[in-house]
């Protein structure tokens, strides 16, 4: 394994365990006034590497406060020992998700990361990152004015909103593209429906799970990729497996996969408290792999590339 592996490696662990965390925070909700209370745990390669908790509020309008805490911890913290912390604040109405405040800091190791921003009409009207000096920053495809536009924020990408009467566990609702703006760099999320499992969780939670294959692409403010960062990008594992809050019309993250090169990040709620909605009952579920999910995705990749061929 090449020493620039190792770091691109290192670089996903930490990214991945962060955002995993902190994109669990539900950013959306139904008419109905609910709360989550949840706590996260990680792993890589089936080992114990973190955890991290969730506090999320929504009013009978649909606005929504979510607070999310994360620590590196056990082996992990050889490489890393950060903690991580995000708030974020919107307005959910049918299938829209609205950002409107985000916020995250990131202290421990070498580089401290801050942001915040401010949102209107799904366009950013405030930003303020801390300057990252990370090899090659200084060649960041261009950031412009539209790249701030449409978007929404890393939380509100992990969430899905159903619109009412429209069933929660329906293939369809996994297949979106989220615009997402994280303070320096504008990326797509593309979501494709990749099979249905039975979650038979201890704490708060046990039902079905929708899981969805996510495709990451950069579009600006990223570092350009060698050919060997953007071949394992291109084949990297990440699926969500999304779950009802409650008897509400709003999907949020119960388990995160991402693959890196030392094994499989995962994060996964081992409590899962949703208040002020029904309870959802337990459906039978289709059998699928991990195989399942990546083959969807290669799919939708494929469909990337033809459509691109054509433009």
């Amino acid at each position: 394994m090449t020493a620039k592996r190792t770091k691109l490696g290192r670089e996903l662990v930490m990214a991945g365990f962060g955002a995993a965390i902190a994109t669990a925070a539900p950013t959306a909700a139904s008419a109905a006034e609910a709360t989550v209370r949840a706590s996260y745990a990680a792993t890589l390669a089936g080992f114990p590497i973190g955890n991290g908790s969730l506090d999320f509020d929504v009013s009978d309008d649909g606005s929504y406060r979510a607070s999310v805490d994360a620590r590196i911890s056990g082996l992990a913290s050889v490489i890393a020992n950060r903690s991580a912390a995000a708030t974020a604040t919107g307005r959910a109405g049918g299938d829209a998700i609205a950002s409107r405040a985000y916020r995250l800091a990131i202290d421990g190791g070498a580089w401290p990361n801050h942001v915040e921003m401010g949102f209107s009409g799904g366009a950013v009207t405030q930003v303020s990152a801390t300057e990252l000096r990370f090899p090659g920053w200084d060649r960041r495809v261009p950031l412009k004015p539209e790249h701030k536009r449409g978007v929404i924020d890393p939380l509100a990408a992990f969430v899905i909103a159903v619109p009412p009467g429209k069933e929660v566990m329906n293939p369809a609702n996994c297949n979106h593209t989220a615009r997402v703006f994280d303070g320096r760099v504008r990326y797509d999320l593309r979501m494709v429906y990749g099979s249905r499992m039975e979650v038979q969780g201890t704490g708060g939670y046990s039902g079905p799970a929708l899981v969805c294959a996510v495709n990451y692409k950069p579009i600006a403010g990223f570092r350009p990729l060698s050919p060997e960062e953007e071949k394992f990008e291109r084949n990297l594992e990440f699926s969500i497996w999304f779950v009802p809050a409650g008897g509400s019309n709003v999907m949020i993250p119960y388990k995160v996969v991402v693959g890196t090169p030392v094994g499989l990040l995962q994060v996964y709620a081992h409590r899962f408290d949703v208040k002020g909605s029904a309870a959802v009952a337990a459906v039978a579920s289709e059998p699928a792999t991990t195989g399942t999910v990546r083959k969807k995705r290669r799919a939708a990749l494929r469909a990337d590339a033809g459509a691109e061929a054509i433009r």
